[in-house]
């Protein structure tokens, strides 16, 4: 059950990355609060960041990240590879695979393909949330990208 629990988590959490051409910019907090915890000791690392930093706290990797996803003219993602989760206890490690299309608001178009590694912790007064993020990003060619979008 666990299992699943996180897994659904996984899979929504990264829809949150997606961005609608014409949409008004949305909160962070609002967006992912269900899945970090603001307060919580975290390693976030992800390929796409140009200075390769690994992030502490979920408000520093918000500030990386968040302005520039708000600034794109649309992103879209796809699930290549469902998320695969083991649980311990209250620690889920999950992985899986997506696709990445982000178009910038000049209209530039990057495609990539994610392996995404999450680490999930759960405690009496929170449910499921992300404590380690490790994102391998590589550029693949956009048919093959777009062969994952219905």
């Amino acid at each position: 059950m666990d299992e699943q629990t996180v897994a659904t988590l996984q899979r929504e959490w990264i829809f949150g990355w997606d961005r609608i051409e014409g949409a008004p910019p949305r909160d962070f907090h609002e967006v992912f609060g269900r899945y970090y915890d603001f307060g919580a000791d975290v390693l976030l690392f992800d390929e796409a960041d140009p200075q390769r930093r690994t992030f502490r706290t979920v408000q520093d990797y918000a500030d990386a990240f968040w302005p520039t996803f708000q600034a794109l003219r649309s992103a879209a993602h796809a699930i290549e590879a469902e998320p695969e989760v083991l649980v311990s206890g209250d620690l889920a490690a999950g992985r899986m695979i997506f696709i990445a299309v982000l178009t910038t608001a000049d209209g530039e178009t990057t495609h990539l393909r994610c392996h995404n590694s999450l680490v999930w912790r759960r405690r009496p007064d929170r449910d499921w949330h992300i404590v380690r993020d490790q994102t391998a990003v590589a550029p693949i060619p956009a048919e093959e990208a777009m062969s994952h979008f219905g």
